[in-house]
């Protein structure tokens, strides 16, 4: 579901109007158009603060064909070799659309004269995903800019829309953001517009209470460039709750913290919503559990629901209570005895709403399917692997058809298994189709009501796998062979190929013994002046596999450490991290990736830079008051390399 987006003038009026103070060591920063955050995304809105940027104050118009300018107030902005759209200029500020060809990495951005005077050089930080929500007032922080994706109406919320077509009342959110739209789409395939099941949206509310909502549409807001838009659904629970926090993770960026406001459902519109069974078939003697769910949180005296079930053989309580504050809950179910298959039907009512579930109890006499055992559950790609399905009891004097499924093409059963009249069980083979990386297949057997899962994991011949990718020269680093199945009884030998023994020294060969399927060997290097990177191949049975390592030079300037201190704080205290290279940083410094596990309780830059000739960069971790001791992961990264350190708040 897509919701008519704000217009640019609801978004960046408050910004153009207000411009953020920026901390500022070039010409100009550039910075989210929403968070503020120093890291953007291609086709994402971006904001540049400097001083002198253009003679002129001008906002842009659509030209014929629909399209913003790229030339405005007497300017163009560059970025890379490609003309970004503006939006808004000014002396002090820039709002523009980073063009979605902007590669990751530090990325050069000129602001160039269109006429006379002196163009004024910068760069800027892009990475494929640079979350950010806009904000009422456009300071990155406080209420969202967030609508009903329905109605378009503003906070406060209910968890309830009646405007919603069809049963599903829940209420949708639009959330207006920028930066997520190319979420696990890194080559930004056009085919590619929803990233939902890639972007992550977390919640707390004023109680302490988290929440995690279910991503409906992520992607481009339709209408407009640089603009996304995220649409979340809100849970029964979260009626009443007041004020939520609310943050946005798209692969490695996290979000600002916003807030948006949930009212309270009128009690007389509170009723049920669903009634499901743990199972919709059972074995007469077995109990199962029925969960009533309601449209938003139980009131004080907690909801009254009265049960029934339309047959003796089903037993339930009679009435249930879902206790104030709670959305739903449970009640037992337990079955007895029965000559031939039953039906019951399980009835909740409460405040004039009814919901029914169907129940079918078979006799201990009825044969089921009770196992799907695969032997073994880890192949080499084009090998098969043997199957068993077994039942209960033996076969009827039709026999027995079982449905095979599978969820992955690298594994194929029949889709059917017949059991003679008289067996309890039949084997058969499942092909499996040769993989260049490890595959997991889920398995699924079907008779009458019944199923049973498996899973068959699928290997590749040959694995060749480094330690490290990177290494400082004089030092070795572990590798390990892996064959899809355990070598024969002569055991394997393999060649080890390396294409610059003078840098990098493998062995010559590696031996995997008999009954075995791998194999570990060491990689020398030798010191080196500059950086070289050398390719180590392996081949068995006409595949082969390849790995690069990169020897660097003594104190090369990957990432060595991430410490915090102190390592303990009590919420709303500060911490400092310290991200420390293996030598000095190059010109234009080297940039770190930064990201909290927990936003809600410990916040970071998403990102900070190690300066030209200085090794160690420290960064502020801020930190909110918690109701119980949390701990929290800080992950630094730059050029593949990751580093972690944990805080605790308390």
């Amino acid at each position: 579901m897509q919701s008519r987006p704000l217009g640019y003038g609801a978004i960046l009026a408050a910004l153009i109007a207000h411009p953020i103070l920026i901390a500022q060591s070039s010409p100009f920063t550039v910075v989210s158009a929403a968070s503020y955050q120093t890291t953007v995304a291609p086709d994402s809105l971006a904001s540049m603060f400097g001083a002198n940027l253009t003679q002129a104050t001008a906002s842009a118009t659509l030209d014929a064909n629909g399209q913003l300018p790229t030339e405005l107030g007497g300017i163009s902005v560059q970025v890379g070799s490609q003309a970004a759209s503006l939006i808004y200029v000014s002396p002090l500020q820039v709002n523009f659309v980073v063009p979605g060809s902007a590669s990751p990495g530090t990325v050069d951005v000129v602001v160039q004269p269109t006429s006379t005077g002196r163009a004024i050089s910068g760069t800027m930080q892009v990475q494929n995903t640079a979350a950010g929500i806009f904000t009422a007032n456009a300071s990155g922080s406080g209420p969202g800019s967030i609508l009903n994706a329905v109605t378009y109406a503003g906070a406060p919320f209910l968890v309830v829309t009646s405007a919603n077509a069809g049963t599903d009342q829940r209420t949708r959110l639009a959330i207006y953001a920028t930066g997520v739209r190319y979420a696990g789409n890194p080559s930004h395939d056009p085919t590619v517009t929803n990233a939902a099941s890639y972007v992550q949206a977390a919640g707390l509310d004023a109680a302490g209470n988290r929440y995690s909502f279910a991503v409906e549409y992520a992607g481009a807001a339709p209408g407009y460039f640089g603009l996304d838009q995220v649409n979340i659904v809100l849970p029964a629970e979260l009626d009443g709750a007041g004020t939520v926090s609310l943050t946005l993770t798209a692969e490695l960026s996290s979000s600002n913290v916003v807030s948006f406001q949930v009212g309270s459902l009128p009690a007389d519109a509170i009723g049920l919503t669903s009634l499901v069974l743990s199972q919709s078939f059972v074995t007469a003697g077995d109990s199962l559990t029925g969960t009533v769910s309601l449209n938003a949180a139980a009131r004080s005296a907690g909801f009254p629901v009265s049960l029934r079930s339309s047959n003796p053989a089903a037993q339930i309580p009679l009435t249930l209570t879902i206790p104030a504050g709670q959305a739903s809950a449970q009640f037992p179910i337990g079955t007895s005895t029965v000559t031939i298959p039953q039906t019951a039907t399980i009835t909740a009512q409460g405040n004039g709403a009814t919901e029914t579930a169907t129940l079918v109890i078979d006799p201990t006499s009825s044969v089921q399917l009770t196992s799907l055992l695969v032997t073994p559950a880890s192949v080499q790609g084009g090998q098969a692997v043997s199957a068993t399905v077994s039942l209960s009891g033996a076969a009827p004097s039709t026999g027995a058809t079982v449905q095979v499924s599978s969820d992955n093409s690298a594994a194929q059963p029949p889709a059917s298994v017949a059991i003679p009249f008289g067996s309890s069980s039949a084997t058969f083979s499942i092909p499996t189709s040769a993989v260049t990386a490890t595959q997991t297949a889920h398995l699924t057997a079907t008779f009458g009501r019944s199923s049973q899962t498996a899973q068959l994991t699928v290997v590749p011949g040959l694995q060749l796998t480094l330690q490290s990718t990177a290494v400082v020269g004089g030092n070795s680093v572990n590798g390990t062979v892996i064959l899809g199945q355990a070598a024969p009884a002569a055991g394997v030998t393999l060649n080890v190929q390396c294409d610059n023994r003078t840098i990098a020294q493998p062995p010559l060969v590696v031996t995997i013994p008999s009954g075995q399927t791998s194999v570990a060997f060491t990689v020398t290097t030798v010191p080196v002046a500059v950086a070289r990177t050398v390719t180590i191949s392996i081949t068995y049975q006409g595949s082969t596999e390849s790995v690069s390592l990169t020897v660097n030079p003594p104190g090369s300037t990957s990432l060595v450490s991430l410490t915090i201190s102190p390592a303990q704080v009590t919420g709303g205290a500060n911490a400092t991290g310290t991200a420390t290279l293996g030598a000095l940083a190059p010109s234009g410094g080297t940039s770190i990736n930064l990201l909290s596990s927990n936003v809600f309780t410990a916040q970071v830059p998403q990102f900070v830079t190690v300066t030209q000739g200085q090794t160690t960069v420290t960064f502020t971790i801020t930190t909110t008051r918690v109701t119980a001791a949390q701990t929290v992961t800080i992950t630094a990264s730059t050029a593949g390399v990751s580093k972690t350190a944990t805080l605790t708040v308390q």
